[in-house]
């Protein structure tokens, strides 16, 4: 039986009311799938806020949890990201700490127990953006086109900056590969990870959206899975290079599907943008 949940993790208060009216008028209002909200501190344990955001609509079970920001055990001040000799880890400073606390959250997400009672997941971004009626059920289509990976949209532009947020990383898969002795099914990855060095051909994959992507627990109920998971907490990819869910379970998912993304294709119809309009993307707690 199908379980389906819809899930974020969240710091902007001032954006999240606008955010799941918008999820609300133009998707979620027909189905009331419950919609989960983790958050770092303090920052939802206001209850008139709270009922606030759960009249947006009466008759969605919505959740906040809190969950605790903490930097791995084994890492240094010198490990992390804004330590890094490139311009954006420099600029991106020590005050954005909590978007690397969300970074972990995003790709450790299935080791939280809340989550657990469902089989599908919806992950948003908490300005994500449904600009018009949706005339589909994300969990359907995703069983309907035999899917385990959904996306918003998908891209596979190269800009040298993506550079910056992927130093390693391209090291990193091909020495899990080699480890595990892992069989890749996509033919592009495959392809790049035959080179010596990092290639434009692996960074031009293709890419899920990463702020609204839709999963069937299948994906991830796996031994798999977890030793992957736990390679790259060992690693802290995410608090030491700001590797991103994207990457991450994207890489996961071409390892070992040969083309597993599901595109919704939103954005070129008009329907979703990963911003709202007049919002800042900096995620600071």
């Amino acid at each position: 039986m199908k379980k389906p949940c819809i899930f974020m993790i969240s710091a902007r208060d001032n954006l999240l009311k606008q955010c799941l009216t918008y999820l609300n008028d133009n998707y979620n209002k027909k189905y009331n799938y419950p919609i989960l909200i983790f958050y770092h501190g303090n920052r939802y344990d206001n209850q008139n806020y709270r009922e606030d955001i759960r009249n947006i609509n009466s008759n969605t079970d919505i959740r906040f949890h809190q969950i605790e920001a903490k930097i791995p055990d084994h890492l240094e001040e010198k490990d992390m990201f804004w330590n890094f000799p490139n311009a954006y880890a420099r600029s991106f400073g020590k005050q954005r700490l909590g978007y690397l606390h969300a970074d972990y959250f995003w790709n450790n997400f299935m080791n939280f127990p809340e989550l657990d009672e469902f089989n599908y997941m919806m992950r948003i971004d908490d300005d994500s953006w449904f600009k018009e009626k949706l005339n589909f059920d994300f969990f359907d289509e995703l069983d309907k086109r035999k899917g385990m990976f959904g996306t918003g949209f998908t891209w596979n532009h190269f800009h040298p900056n993506h550079l910056q947020t992927r130093h390693n990383l391209f090291n990193w898969i091909k020495y899990y590969v080699e480890k595990y002795n892992i069989d890749v099914k996509n033919q592009q990855l495959k392809e790049s990870l035959n080179g010596l060095v990092d290639n434009e051909l692996f960074h031009t994959l293709k890419w899920n959206c990463g702020n609204c992507n839709v999963y069937n627990r299948k994906m991830f109920d796996t031994e798999t899975w977890r030793t992957y998971l736990q390679e790259f907490n060992d690693l802290a990819g995410g608090y030491r290079y700001r590797w991103g869910d994207c990457e991450v379970i994207g890489l996961y998912a071409y390892m070992h599907l040969d083309n597993p993304l599901v595109d919704f294709d939103l954005r070129s119809k008009g329907l979703y943008e990963p911003q709202i309009p007049n919002t800042q993307m900096i995620y600071s707690q």
